[in-house]
């Protein structure tokens, strides 16, 4: 079964992520902030992808990144955010991809394929 984590603290977002992917055979973990996002890590690096928000209530997905890339956790990370202007500073993290928001389903299950092997229910 594919696992992703999901970094996102607006919910109308994060629905229509979980909505997208519903036909999947894929958990999906959601982390709403930060300390949410350390506290499931913490627990598990058993992810097949993290979507990564860029603005959360108290951090922002750069450092959350730095974090995973500091301790040596290997997760392929698309970022999926409205502010493209910082996306040369997430793409120096090495940072897989970048999604512009509104998300455009075709386009975002074809990046998301290029990661994790979408199986239908």
């Amino acid at each position: 079964m594919t696992n992703i984590l999901i970094v996102e603290d607006n919910d109308e977002n994060f629905f229509l992520l979980e909505e997208i992917l519903e036909d999947y055979k894929i958990n999906i973990t959601r982390a709403s902030n930060g300390k949410e996002f350390y506290s499931i890590i913490a627990g598990t690096h058993d992810f097949n992808l993290v979507l990564m928000d860029l603005m959360l209530p108290d951090t922002d997905g750069i450092e959350l990144t730095k974090y995973l890339i500091g301790n040596k956790i290997k997760i392929p990370i698309v970022f999926i955010s409205a502010y493209t202007e910082r996306c040369e500073e997430i793409f120096e993290l090495g940072v897989d991809y970048f999604l512009n928001k509104p998300v455009m389903i075709e386009l975002f299950l074809s990046i998301i394929s290029k990661y994790v092997k979408l199986v239908e229910k």
